[in-house]
């Protein structure tokens, strides 16, 4: 329930409990002396209001950036773009309302030394509330990396399964030389000679296995890493991937949208070796 009502950053609970504690302490910073009396109240919820907007503002700020200007494509750039922006934004917005609620209520513009005082203290809070909203980014991605972590090697530990007959039989990914379709059938090559005929299609089959270790060079055709010998450059950006299975060498070609992801994923192996 939380998770769905609080929003991508689940930080609703978080600025419910921050903000009114942030203006406490503003408060005991600024003021030596504070009198509870109607002008504090007043002015102290007029603050956690404020504070609330402050808040907002730096949260569309950042969804901002997450669409425009991801942390993965720069990250010193985006953290310098949002601190900046957040800071301009919400110091501008606390200039302007401090400074119309004093017209309409108190008695003329406030001094200088109001400001380069408090200001410095909400640019820090500033900073805090970006650092969270970063912490949170940071900590999710961290939870999705151990997430594939678990995956990954529950995977590994079950191998692939197939239905043999009415038995299930699995098949460790090592074993597998390749998947193919070959007149309307799928079919599964182990490095062994073994052939096994499959119900799956290759889109459904792809999910299922490690990415480090296959690769789908075209419609027809999932290949094993350690089967493929290399590939030479086609005409129009296509390539021919050379393929050893039982001794016996094939090609087949990658198309020119494929040629590049196929590169990236080969090169690792070629560094390796």
């Amino acid at each position: 329930m939380w998770p769905k009502y609080l929003g991508k950053y689940n930080d609703g609970l978080l600025c419910l409990i921050l903000i009114p504690v942030i203006n406490t302490i503003n408060y005991h910073l600024t003021y030596s002396r504070i009198r509870w009396d109607w002008y504090t109240y007043t002015t102290y919820a007029i603050d956690t209001v404020s504070g609330f907007i402050c808040w907002w503002l730096i949260r569309k700020i950042t969804d901002y950036f997450d669409l425009r200007m991801p942390y993965k494509a720069s990250l010193k750039k985006r953290l310098i773009h949002q601190i900046v922006w957040t800071t301009l934004i919400v110091q501008g917005f606390i200039i302007g309302s401090t400074e119309l609620i004093n017209a309409l209520f108190g008695e003329g513009p406030l001094p200088t030394k109001f400001y380069s005082y408090n200001l410095f203290i909400f640019f820090i809070w500033i900073l805090v509330i970006n650092g969270v909203y970063i912490g949170i980014y940071f900590y999710d991605e961290w939870k999705k990396t151990q997430e594939l972590r678990v995956k990954d090697k529950q995977l590994r530990d079950t191998g692939f399964e197939i239905l043999v007959g009415n038995h299930l039989k699995r098949i460790t990914f090592n074993r597998i030389a390749h998947f193919q379709i070959d007149q309307g059938a799928t079919y599964l090559y182990t490095l062994d000679g073994y052939r096994y005929v499959l119900d799956d299609s290759l889109n459904k089959i792809m999910p299922r296995l490690p990415e480090e270790h296959f690769f789908r060079l075209n419609r027809k055709y999932i290949v094993h890493r350690s089967c493929i010998n290399g590939y030479k450059k086609e005409t129009n950006g296509k390539l021919a991937v050379q393929i050893v299975i039982d001794g016996k060498s094939e090609e087949q070609i990658v198309s020119r949208i494929t040629a590049p992801h196929f590169k990236q994923w080969f090169r690792p192996r070629v560094h390796q070796s």
